[in-house]
C-alpha cells in the first residue's frame, strides 16, 4: 500500500526521493573524498619515514656548511645526516618543455631516505663521476608531449636559468646510468621526475660549498620532537626546520577537521530534504483524508494508519539513500580523479627545496569508503524521513472516522 501511494504521485515522489538523494550523495562523496586525499598525502609522506627531519635554509645569505654538518652528527639520537644540492632546471624536447629538479646527494643513501626506492635499469651513478645520474621513471619514460624515452647511457641535457645580468642560459649534459623504478610523490617530493647526481658531482658542476638543504635521520621517533627543538636552537631564524611525523599529524589533523564541517554541510542538506518530506506527507494526508476515513471504517486500527504512512516515509528515505549512495561513490571517484588533482608537471624554473620542487605535491587519489560510511548514508536518510513523516502519520492516525468520510 505504501508503494502504490508513492507510484499513484510519481512526480512528487520523485522530487521527495531527490532531495534525499543529494544530500545522501554529498555525504559519501565529500567524507570518502576527504578520507582518500588524507590518505594519499599520509602515504606520501610516511615513504620518506616518521623519523626524518627536513632542514632548509631560509636565504642564500644564511647557508648550510660542512661545519654544520659536522655540528649535527654530533646530536643526541642522530642516525644519519644528508646534505643536499638542489637546482631547478629545464628539459627542453622541440616545443615542450618541463620543469625538473636536479638533486645531488649521496646516491648510497637514497635508499635510506627514500623507503622501498629501488633501480629499475642500470647503476648508481659513481659519488666522483661528475656527469652521471640516475633519473626517475617519468623522465626516463615519457607519457605525453614530444619527449622521447631515455634508456642507460644515453645523454640527458638540461637547460638552467640565466643569471643576474646575463642573456645566455648554461646548459648541462649527463650520461644516463640508471633508472629507477615508478615510486610516486614522498612528502612534497615527486621521485618520478626527478635526476639525481652524486653530491661530489654536484659540488663541482654548481661550484658551490654550501648545501641548498640537508636531512636528519633521527634513531627512533622518541626522538624526532627532541632533535627538531635542537636544531631550531642551533639554526635560529636561519633555516626552516620541519619533521615529517609533525606534518601527518597536522595533515590527520586538518582532515578530520574537515571531513566533520563537510559531512555536516551535507548532513544539512539531508535534515532540509527531511523537511521537504514532512510538508510532503502533511499535504497527503489532507489530499487523503476521505481515503483515511474509509480505511477506518472498513476497520483499520489508528495504529495500521500510523504504520501505513511512517512506511511511506521509511521507502522514500530507503529509496533516496540507496540511489544517493551509490550516485555519491560515482562522485567521489570524480573528485577523486580530476577536481582534487593538484600534481602535474611543473613548467616553472627556479630553485627547488629537494627533487620534484614543491609544485609536485600529488596527482590524484582514490577515496576511502569506510563500512561506518556506507551504513550511515543508508541508514540516517531513512531515520530522517521516518521522523520526518511521523507527525503527518500520526495526525492520520488520530483522524475521526465520520468527519474524516464527510470530507470533501
Amino acid at each position: 500500500m505504501a508503494f502504490k501511494a508513492l507510484k499513484d504521485r510519481k512526480l512528487r515522489s520523485v522530487l521527495t526521493v531527490l532531495g534525499i538523494v543529494i544530500g545522501s550523495a554529498m555525504i559519501v562523496a565529500l567524507v570518502a573524498s576527504t578520507g582518500g586525499l588524507t590518505a594519499s598525502v599520509s602515504k606520501q609522506i610516511e615513504k620518506i619515514g616518521v623519523t626524518t627531519i627536513t632542514v632548509m635554509p631560509t636565504s642564500q645569505r644564511n647557508p648550510v656548511t660542512d661545519l654544520d654538518i659536522e655540528t649535527i652528527r654530533e646530536m643526541a639520537g642522530v642516525e644519519e645526516v644528508i646534505p643536499y644540492y638542489s637546482q631547478r632546471l629545464t628539459l627542453t624536447s622541440g616545443s615542450d618543455s618541463i620543469s625538473v629538479s636536479l638533486f645531488g646527494i649521496e646516491q648510497g643513501k637514497l635508499q635510506l631516505l627514500y623507503k622501498s626506492l629501488v633501480l629499475d635499469q642500470g647503476a648508481l651513478a659513481d659519488e666522483y663521476d661528475p656527469t652521471g645520474v640516475v633519473v626517475g621513471s617519468s623522465i626516463a619514460n615519457p607519457s605525453s608531449g614530444s619527449f622521447s624515452a631515455v634508456g642507460v647511457n644515453d645523454m640527458l641535457v638540461l637547460q638552467g636559468m640565466a643569471g643576474p645580468g646575463s642573456t645566455t642560459t648554461p646548459t648541462y649534459s649527463f650520461i644516463v646510468k640508471g633508472i629507477l623504478a615508478p615510486f610516486g610523490a614522498a612528502g612534497f617530493v615527486n621521485i618520478d621526475e626527478t635526476v639525481f647526481m652524486s653530491l661530489n658531482g654536484a659540488r663541482m658542476i654548481f661550484s658551490s660549498a654550501y648545501y641548498s638543504g640537508l636531512y636528519v635521520i633521527g634513531k627512533s621517533p622518541d626522538v624526532v620532537d627532541s632533535l627538531v627543538t635542537s636544531l631550531e636552537t642551533y639554526f635560529g631564524s636561519n633555516a626552516r626546520v620541519s619533521s615529517s611525523s609533525a606534518f601527518l599529524s597536522t595533515v590527520q589533523s586538518i582532515s578530520s577537521q574537515l571531513t566533520l564541517f563537510l559531512g555536516s554541510v551535507a548532513a544539512v542538506s539531508l535534515l532540509v530534504a527531511g523537511v521537504g518530506i514532512s510538508n510532503t506527507m502533511y499535504i497527503s494526508v489532507m489530499e487523503r483524508t476521505r481515503e483515511i476515513g474509509i480505511l477506518k471504517a472498513i476497520g483499520f486500527r489508528p495504529k495500521q494508519i500510523l504504520s501505513l504512512f511512517l512506511w511511506e516515509a521509511a521507502v522514500t528515505g530507503l529509496m533516496g539513500s540507496i540511489f544517493g549512495t551509490l550516485m555519491g561513490v560515482g562522485l567521489a571517484y570524480l573528485l577523486g580523479g580530476g577536481m582534487f588533482s593538484f600534481g602535474g608537471r611543473a613548467r616553472v624554473g627556479g630553485g627547488g627545496g629537494g627533487p620534484g620542487g614543491p609544485m609536485s605535491l600529488s596527482t590524484s587519489f582514490s577515496p576511502v569508503f569506510s563500512a561506518n560510511l556506507m551504513i550511515f548514508s543508508l541508514l540516517f536518510p531513512v531515520a530522517i524521513a521516518v521522523l520526518a513523516g511521523f507527525y503527518p502519520a500520526w495526525r492520520a492516525s488520530r483522524m475521526n472516522t465520520v468527519n474524516a468520510l464527510k470530507y470533501e
